[in-house]
Protein backbone atom coordinates (compact mmCIF):
# COMPACT_ATOMS: atom_id res chain seq x y z
CA UNK A 1 0.00 0.00 0.00
CA UNK A 2 2.67 2.16 0.83
CA UNK A 3 4.71 1.12 -2.13
CA UNK A 4 1.49 2.41 -4.26
CA UNK A 5 1.37 5.73 -2.20
CA UNK A 6 4.93 6.72 -3.64
CA UNK A 7 4.49 5.79 -6.70
CA UNK A 8 1.58 8.29 -7.01
CA UNK A 9 3.26 10.68 -5.43
CA UNK A 10 6.15 9.76 -7.62
CA UNK A 11 4.05 10.24 -10.78
CA UNK A 12 2.68 13.19 -9.61
CA UNK A 13 5.92 15.34 -9.09
CA UNK A 14 6.75 14.14 -12.52
CA UNK A 15 4.00 15.51 -14.19
CA UNK A 16 3.89 18.76 -11.88
CA UNK A 17 7.36 18.88 -12.90
CA UNK A 18 6.81 18.90 -16.78
CA UNK A 19 4.07 21.03 -16.53
CA UNK A 20 6.36 23.80 -14.49
CA UNK A 21 9.57 23.30 -17.08
CA UNK A 22 6.59 23.34 -20.00
CA UNK A 23 4.72 26.72 -18.47
CA UNK A 24 9.11 28.20 -17.91
CA UNK A 25 9.65 27.51 -21.22
CA UNK A 26 6.55 29.19 -22.54
CA UNK A 27 7.25 32.09 -20.76
CA UNK A 28 11.23 32.25 -22.01
CA UNK A 29 9.54 32.05 -25.69
CA UNK A 30 7.63 35.20 -25.08
CA UNK A 31 10.06 36.85 -23.41
CA UNK A 32 12.44 36.84 -26.31
CA UNK A 33 9.91 37.16 -28.81
CA UNK A 34 8.75 40.62 -27.29
CA UNK A 35 11.96 42.12 -25.51
CA UNK A 36 14.20 41.20 -29.26
CA UNK A 37 13.47 45.34 -29.12
CA UNK A 38 15.96 46.28 -27.06
CA UNK A 39 17.73 42.82 -26.26
CA UNK A 40 18.00 41.48 -29.84
CA UNK A 41 20.68 38.56 -28.97
CA UNK A 42 17.44 37.49 -26.79
CA UNK A 43 16.52 36.11 -31.06
CA UNK A 44 18.65 32.85 -29.96
CA UNK A 45 16.45 31.95 -27.74
CA UNK A 46 13.00 32.01 -29.20
CA UNK A 47 12.90 28.44 -31.47
CA UNK A 48 14.85 26.29 -28.85
CA UNK A 49 12.53 27.73 -25.80
CA UNK A 50 9.31 27.27 -28.10
CA UNK A 51 10.33 23.45 -29.12
CA UNK A 52 11.11 22.76 -25.11
CA UNK A 53 7.66 23.76 -24.72
CA UNK A 54 6.79 20.67 -26.71
CA UNK A 55 9.42 18.26 -25.70
CA UNK A 56 8.11 18.80 -21.58
CA UNK A 57 4.74 18.25 -22.71
CA UNK A 58 5.31 15.02 -25.05
CA UNK A 59 3.37 12.67 -22.51
CA UNK A 60 0.28 14.22 -22.59
CA UNK A 61 0.61 15.56 -26.52
CA UNK A 62 0.79 11.60 -26.67
CA UNK A 63 -2.20 10.97 -24.31
CA UNK A 64 -4.54 13.74 -26.12
CA UNK A 65 -2.92 12.49 -29.66
CA UNK A 66 -4.66 8.53 -28.38
CA UNK A 67 -7.95 10.41 -27.32
CA UNK A 68 -9.12 12.35 -30.85
CA UNK A 69 -11.03 10.77 -33.37
CA UNK A 70 -9.51 8.96 -36.47
CA UNK A 71 -10.20 11.41 -39.10
CA UNK A 72 -7.73 14.04 -36.68
CA UNK A 73 -5.46 11.31 -35.75
CA UNK A 74 -4.81 10.19 -39.11
CA UNK A 75 -4.95 13.57 -40.79
CA UNK A 76 -1.91 14.33 -38.14
CA UNK A 77 0.11 11.59 -39.14
CA UNK A 78 -0.24 11.93 -42.92
CA UNK A 79 0.94 15.86 -42.51
CA UNK A 80 3.98 14.30 -40.61
CA UNK A 81 4.98 11.61 -43.08
CA UNK A 82 4.31 14.48 -46.01
CA UNK A 83 6.62 17.12 -43.99
CA UNK A 84 9.11 14.09 -43.47
CA UNK A 85 9.10 13.48 -47.20
CA UNK A 86 9.48 17.56 -47.61
CA UNK A 87 12.47 17.48 -45.80
CA UNK A 88 14.59 15.13 -47.49
CA UNK A 89 13.26 16.56 -50.77
CA UNK A 90 14.89 19.69 -50.03
CA UNK A 91 17.84 18.69 -48.83
CA UNK A 92 18.72 15.96 -50.74
CA UNK A 93 16.79 17.00 -54.39
CA UNK A 94 16.49 20.60 -54.17
CA UNK A 95 20.10 20.70 -52.44
CA UNK A 96 18.65 23.62 -50.08
CA UNK A 97 20.43 25.01 -46.79
CA UNK A 98 20.12 22.31 -43.92
CA UNK A 99 19.68 24.84 -41.03
CA UNK A 100 16.81 26.68 -43.04
CA UNK A 101 14.90 23.40 -44.15
CA UNK A 102 14.46 22.35 -40.51
CA UNK A 103 13.61 25.47 -39.26
CA UNK A 104 9.90 25.20 -41.94
CA UNK A 105 10.10 21.95 -40.95
CA UNK A 106 9.93 22.36 -37.20
CA UNK A 107 7.58 25.66 -37.93
CA UNK A 108 5.00 23.74 -40.03
CA UNK A 109 5.02 20.38 -37.57
CA UNK A 110 4.30 22.63 -34.56
CA UNK A 111 1.77 24.71 -36.05
CA UNK A 112 -0.19 21.36 -36.06
CA UNK A 113 1.19 19.65 -32.86
CA UNK A 114 0.02 22.93 -31.01
CA UNK A 115 -3.86 21.78 -31.40
CA UNK A 116 -2.70 18.63 -29.09
CA UNK A 117 -0.56 20.87 -26.37
CA UNK A 118 -2.70 20.63 -23.04
CA UNK A 119 -4.03 24.05 -22.53
CA UNK A 120 -3.20 25.98 -19.24
CA UNK A 121 -4.42 29.30 -17.54
CA UNK A 122 -0.66 29.98 -16.75
CA UNK A 123 -0.21 30.46 -21.23
CA UNK A 124 -2.94 32.99 -21.07
CA UNK A 125 -1.68 35.02 -18.10
CA UNK A 126 2.24 35.05 -19.67
CA UNK A 127 1.22 35.83 -22.60
CA UNK A 128 -0.71 38.70 -21.42
CA UNK A 129 1.36 39.99 -18.76
CA UNK A 130 4.48 39.97 -21.53
CA UNK A 131 2.55 41.82 -24.18
CA UNK A 132 1.50 44.20 -21.84
CA UNK A 133 4.90 44.81 -20.77
CA UNK A 134 5.59 45.39 -24.70
CA UNK A 135 2.97 48.02 -24.82
CA UNK A 136 4.55 50.12 -21.78
CA UNK A 137 7.92 49.51 -23.09
CA UNK A 138 6.45 50.90 -26.59
CA UNK A 139 4.58 53.78 -24.83
CA UNK A 140 7.38 54.95 -22.67
CA UNK A 141 9.63 54.83 -25.66
CA UNK A 142 6.81 56.85 -27.95
CA UNK A 143 6.63 59.72 -24.97
CA UNK A 144 10.56 59.91 -24.74
CA UNK A 145 10.76 60.70 -28.90
CA UNK A 146 7.82 63.12 -28.52
CA UNK A 147 8.65 65.07 -25.99
CA UNK A 148 12.65 65.18 -24.85
CA UNK A 149 14.23 64.03 -28.41
CA UNK A 150 15.60 66.38 -30.89
CA UNK A 151 15.50 64.63 -34.67
CA UNK A 152 19.08 63.84 -34.58
CA UNK A 153 18.86 61.82 -31.91
CA UNK A 154 15.70 59.84 -33.31
CA UNK A 155 17.58 59.80 -36.67
CA UNK A 156 20.47 57.47 -35.31
CA UNK A 157 17.77 55.61 -32.77
CA UNK A 158 16.11 54.52 -35.93
CA UNK A 159 19.46 53.80 -37.52
CA UNK A 160 20.48 51.72 -34.87
CA UNK A 161 17.24 49.94 -34.79
CA UNK A 162 17.91 49.33 -38.66
CA UNK A 163 21.07 47.75 -38.44
CA UNK A 164 20.09 45.19 -35.71
CA UNK A 165 17.52 44.15 -38.03
CA UNK A 166 15.03 45.12 -35.30
CA UNK A 167 12.31 46.71 -37.16
CA UNK A 168 11.94 50.56 -37.24
CA UNK A 169 11.10 53.66 -36.06
CA UNK A 170 10.10 56.75 -38.15
CA UNK A 171 7.53 59.68 -38.02
CA UNK A 172 6.01 62.04 -40.70
CA UNK A 173 4.90 64.98 -38.57
CA UNK A 174 7.17 64.78 -35.24
CA UNK A 175 4.25 64.38 -33.31
CA UNK A 176 3.80 60.51 -33.69
CA UNK A 177 6.37 58.02 -34.06
CA UNK A 178 5.22 54.54 -35.61
CA UNK A 179 7.39 51.93 -34.00
CA UNK A 180 7.58 49.49 -35.62
CA UNK A 181 9.58 46.34 -34.21
CA UNK A 182 9.87 42.89 -33.48
CA UNK A 183 7.41 41.90 -31.04
CA UNK A 184 4.56 43.92 -31.44
CA UNK A 185 2.95 40.87 -33.36
CA UNK A 186 0.91 39.68 -30.09
CA UNK A 187 -0.30 43.09 -29.31
CA UNK A 188 -3.24 42.81 -31.59
CA UNK A 189 -4.94 39.05 -30.26
CA UNK A 190 -3.62 39.71 -26.67
CA UNK A 191 -5.56 42.89 -26.94
CA UNK A 192 -8.33 40.66 -28.01
CA UNK A 193 -7.79 37.97 -25.86
CA UNK A 194 -7.66 40.16 -22.55
CA UNK A 195 -11.34 41.34 -23.53
CA UNK A 196 -12.50 37.95 -22.97
CA UNK A 197 -9.45 36.37 -20.31
CA UNK A 198 -9.41 39.02 -18.03
CA UNK A 199 -12.07 39.18 -15.17
CA UNK A 200 -11.40 41.75 -12.90
CA UNK A 201 -13.59 44.40 -14.48
CA UNK A 202 -10.92 46.95 -13.73
CA UNK A 203 -7.92 44.75 -14.30
CA UNK A 204 -9.57 44.06 -18.09
CA UNK A 205 -9.95 48.25 -18.43
CA UNK A 206 -6.44 48.25 -17.80
CA UNK A 207 -4.82 45.73 -19.49
CA UNK A 208 -6.93 46.08 -22.36
CA UNK A 209 -6.59 49.91 -22.64
CA UNK A 210 -2.36 49.45 -22.44
CA UNK A 211 -2.44 46.81 -25.50
CA UNK A 212 -4.49 48.97 -27.18
CA UNK A 213 -2.43 52.00 -27.25
CA UNK A 214 0.59 49.75 -27.56
CA UNK A 215 -0.73 48.45 -30.54
CA UNK A 216 -1.96 52.54 -32.01
CA UNK A 217 1.93 52.96 -30.66
CA UNK A 218 3.01 50.48 -33.08
CA UNK A 219 1.64 51.88 -35.85
CA UNK A 220 0.83 49.02 -38.38
CA UNK A 221 -2.49 49.97 -39.95
CA UNK A 222 -3.03 46.20 -40.34
CA UNK A 223 -3.12 45.83 -36.49
CA UNK A 224 -6.29 48.37 -36.23
CA UNK A 225 -7.99 46.57 -39.19
CA UNK A 226 -7.84 43.67 -37.63
CA UNK A 227 -9.38 44.98 -34.51
CA UNK A 228 -11.76 46.50 -36.08
CA UNK A 229 -13.07 43.70 -38.37
CA UNK A 230 -13.70 41.65 -34.65
CA UNK A 231 -15.69 44.32 -33.43
CA UNK A 232 -17.48 44.41 -36.47
CA UNK A 233 -18.03 40.49 -36.57
CA UNK A 234 -18.47 40.23 -32.84
CA UNK A 235 -21.29 42.87 -32.85
CA UNK A 236 -23.29 40.87 -35.97
CA UNK A 237 -22.45 37.89 -33.48
CA UNK A 238 -24.48 38.98 -30.48
CA UNK A 239 -26.94 40.86 -32.81
CA UNK A 240 -27.93 37.44 -34.69
CA UNK A 241 -27.94 35.63 -31.57
CA UNK A 242 -29.96 37.87 -29.82
CA UNK A 243 -33.98 37.19 -29.80
CA UNK A 244 -34.74 40.28 -29.11
CA UNK A 245 -32.55 41.81 -31.41
CA UNK A 246 -33.78 39.81 -34.42
CA UNK A 247 -37.46 40.66 -33.66
CA UNK A 248 -36.47 44.65 -33.44
CA UNK A 249 -34.73 44.02 -37.10
CA UNK A 250 -37.51 42.06 -38.60
CA UNK A 251 -40.46 44.53 -37.37
CA UNK A 252 -37.83 47.79 -38.78
CA UNK A 253 -37.64 46.37 -42.32
CA UNK A 254 -41.56 44.64 -41.88
CA UNK A 255 -42.90 47.39 -44.59
CA UNK A 256 -41.36 48.72 -48.27
CA UNK A 257 -41.68 52.48 -46.73
CA UNK A 258 -39.16 51.50 -43.79
CA UNK A 259 -36.80 49.54 -45.90
CA UNK A 260 -36.23 52.66 -48.04
CA UNK A 261 -36.11 54.87 -45.10
CA UNK A 262 -33.48 52.79 -42.99
CA UNK A 263 -31.61 51.89 -46.47
CA UNK A 264 -31.05 55.58 -46.83
CA UNK A 265 -30.29 56.66 -43.27
CA UNK A 266 -27.60 53.08 -43.48
CA UNK A 267 -26.35 55.06 -46.55
CA UNK A 268 -25.88 58.16 -45.46
CA UNK A 269 -24.08 57.05 -42.16
CA UNK A 270 -21.63 55.21 -44.62
CA UNK A 271 -20.80 58.23 -46.66
CA UNK A 272 -20.41 60.57 -43.94
CA UNK A 273 -18.22 58.33 -42.29
CA UNK A 274 -16.25 57.70 -45.43
CA UNK A 275 -16.03 61.20 -45.70
CA UNK A 276 -14.69 61.65 -42.56
CA UNK A 277 -11.76 59.39 -42.69
CA UNK A 278 -11.18 59.36 -46.33
CA UNK A 279 -8.31 62.14 -45.87
CA UNK A 280 -6.53 59.44 -43.84
CA UNK A 281 -6.73 56.47 -45.69
CA UNK A 282 -5.91 58.81 -48.77
CA UNK A 283 -2.78 59.80 -46.68
CA UNK A 284 -1.66 55.72 -45.92
CA UNK A 285 -2.68 54.42 -49.39
CA UNK A 286 -0.18 57.04 -51.07
CA UNK A 287 2.38 55.99 -48.61
CA UNK A 288 2.28 52.37 -48.92
CA UNK A 289 1.96 52.67 -52.71
CA UNK A 290 5.69 54.21 -52.82
CA UNK A 291 7.13 50.91 -51.39
CA UNK A 292 5.23 48.96 -49.17
CA UNK A 293 1.71 47.89 -51.50
CA UNK A 294 4.36 47.29 -54.58
CA UNK A 295 7.33 45.66 -52.55
CA UNK A 296 4.50 42.98 -51.93
CA UNK A 297 3.44 42.55 -55.44
CA UNK A 298 7.37 42.09 -56.08
CA UNK A 299 7.35 39.46 -53.57
CA UNK A 300 4.26 37.39 -55.07
CA UNK A 301 5.62 37.87 -58.56
CA UNK A 302 8.94 36.59 -57.87
CA UNK A 303 8.06 33.88 -55.50
CA UNK A 304 5.50 32.23 -58.07
CA UNK A 305 8.24 32.64 -60.45
CA UNK A 306 10.18 30.57 -59.08
CA UNK A 307 7.16 27.96 -58.14
CA UNK A 308 6.32 27.73 -61.75
CA UNK A 309 9.54 26.61 -62.65
CA UNK A 310 8.21 23.49 -63.37
CA UNK A 311 5.64 20.94 -62.99
CA UNK A 312 7.76 19.54 -60.08
CA UNK A 313 8.06 22.41 -58.77
CA UNK A 314 4.83 23.30 -58.88
CA UNK A 315 3.26 20.19 -57.30
CA UNK A 316 5.88 19.57 -54.72
CA UNK A 317 7.32 23.29 -54.37
CA UNK A 318 11.12 24.18 -54.22
CA UNK A 319 11.42 22.42 -50.96
CA UNK A 320 11.39 24.28 -47.69
CA UNK A 321 13.86 26.48 -47.02
CA UNK A 322 14.33 27.65 -49.96
CA UNK A 323 16.08 30.94 -51.02
CA UNK A 324 15.10 32.92 -54.15
CA UNK A 325 18.37 34.21 -55.62
CA UNK A 326 16.98 37.57 -57.39
CA UNK A 327 17.77 41.20 -56.55
CA UNK A 328 14.78 43.61 -57.53
CA UNK A 329 14.09 47.17 -57.86
CA UNK A 330 12.35 46.40 -54.26
CA UNK A 331 15.03 44.22 -52.22
CA UNK A 332 18.04 41.98 -52.00
CA UNK A 333 16.16 38.51 -52.23
CA UNK A 334 19.58 36.60 -51.65
CA UNK A 335 19.53 33.77 -49.11
CA UNK A 336 16.56 36.21 -47.57
CA UNK A 337 13.54 34.10 -45.29
CA UNK A 338 12.05 37.60 -44.67
CA UNK A 339 9.01 37.59 -46.51
CA UNK A 340 6.12 39.96 -45.84
CA UNK A 341 3.47 37.55 -47.35
CA UNK A 342 5.04 34.39 -45.85
CA UNK A 343 1.57 31.92 -47.18
CA UNK A 344 3.46 32.25 -50.68
CA UNK A 345 6.80 31.83 -49.64
CA UNK A 346 5.58 28.58 -47.98
CA UNK A 347 3.56 28.25 -50.69
CA UNK A 348 6.77 28.20 -53.05
CA UNK A 349 8.18 25.82 -50.75
CA UNK A 350 5.78 23.05 -50.47
CA UNK A 351 3.70 23.34 -53.54
CA UNK A 352 0.65 23.12 -54.11
CA UNK A 353 -0.30 19.70 -53.31
CA UNK A 354 0.82 20.19 -50.29
CA UNK A 355 0.28 23.86 -49.36
CA UNK A 356 -3.79 22.47 -49.84
CA UNK A 357 -3.34 19.58 -47.29
CA UNK A 358 -1.81 21.66 -44.74
CA UNK A 359 -4.98 24.43 -45.13
CA UNK A 360 -7.49 21.86 -45.06
CA UNK A 361 -5.84 20.03 -41.79
CA UNK A 362 -5.78 23.28 -39.71
CA UNK A 363 -9.28 24.32 -40.53
CA UNK A 364 -10.40 20.64 -39.39
CA UNK A 365 -8.13 20.54 -36.30
CA UNK A 366 -9.73 24.10 -35.26
CA UNK A 367 -13.29 22.83 -35.96
CA UNK A 368 -12.44 19.76 -33.97
CA UNK A 369 -10.62 21.17 -31.27
CA UNK A 370 -11.92 24.45 -30.28
CA UNK A 371 -15.67 23.98 -31.70
CA UNK A 372 -16.61 27.87 -30.32
CA UNK A 373 -17.32 30.58 -32.58
CA UNK A 374 -15.72 33.15 -30.34
CA UNK A 375 -12.48 31.40 -30.95
CA UNK A 376 -12.70 31.46 -34.66
CA UNK A 377 -13.23 34.89 -34.73
CA UNK A 378 -10.13 35.91 -32.39
CA UNK A 379 -7.80 33.37 -35.12
CA UNK A 380 -9.60 34.68 -38.40
CA UNK A 381 -9.04 38.32 -36.77
CA UNK A 382 -4.82 37.23 -35.97
CA UNK A 383 -4.95 35.95 -40.00
CA UNK A 384 -6.43 39.48 -41.28
CA UNK A 385 -3.20 41.15 -39.84
CA UNK A 386 -0.60 38.20 -40.24
CA UNK A 387 -1.71 37.50 -43.67
CA UNK A 388 0.05 40.69 -45.06
CA UNK A 389 3.09 40.41 -42.37
CA UNK A 390 5.47 37.45 -41.70
CA UNK A 391 3.57 36.57 -38.79
CA UNK A 392 1.77 33.41 -40.11
CA UNK A 393 4.21 30.87 -40.61
CA UNK A 394 6.62 31.81 -37.40
CA UNK A 395 6.57 31.19 -33.59
CA UNK A 396 4.32 33.51 -33.37
CA UNK A 397 1.32 31.64 -34.89
CA UNK A 398 2.45 28.65 -32.51
CA UNK A 399 2.11 30.77 -29.58
CA UNK A 400 -1.04 32.31 -30.45
CA UNK A 401 -2.72 29.21 -31.54
CA UNK A 402 -1.53 27.86 -27.89
CA UNK A 403 -3.26 30.99 -26.15
CA UNK A 404 -6.38 30.10 -28.05
CA UNK A 405 -6.69 26.76 -27.25
CA UNK A 406 -6.01 27.37 -23.31
CA UNK A 407 -8.76 30.24 -23.96
CA UNK A 408 -11.19 28.22 -25.08
CA UNK A 409 -10.78 25.56 -22.72
CA UNK A 410 -10.93 27.80 -19.34
CA UNK A 411 -12.94 30.81 -19.80
CA UNK A 412 -14.95 29.72 -23.17
CA UNK A 413 -15.80 26.27 -22.79
CA UNK A 414 -14.84 23.26 -21.02
CA UNK A 415 -12.91 20.52 -23.45
CA UNK A 416 -12.09 17.26 -22.61
CA UNK A 417 -7.99 17.54 -23.38
CA UNK A 418 -5.92 16.33 -21.13
CA UNK A 419 -4.79 18.93 -18.72
CA UNK A 420 -2.19 17.58 -16.08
Amino acid sequence: MEQEEFAIKDKRFFVSGLTSLSILSFFLCVLAVTRQFPFYQLSKLISISLIFVFLFSIPFLIKNFIKCNKTVKYLFILNAVCLGLMLIYSIFIQHNNLSLAIRFFIILFLILAAFYLPPKKAYINIFLLLAVLQSVVLIVFEIYLVLFADPAIAAAIRAKVINLQLGDVYTYNQYFYRIQVKGNAILPIAFLVSLFAVQSKRIKISTASLLFVGTVVAGNLAFILAILFFIGMYCLILLFSNKTALAFFKKLFSTRKRIITVSVSLLLIFMIAIAAIYPYLYEVFVRKMIYSIPTRFDQVFHLIGDLTENTKTILFGQGLGNVINVISDYRDYRNNYYFELQSIYILNQVGILYFLLFIVTKIIFAIKFWGNKYIYLLYVSYIVYAFTNPYLFDTTNVLVLIVLSSLRKHYLKTGDLVDK
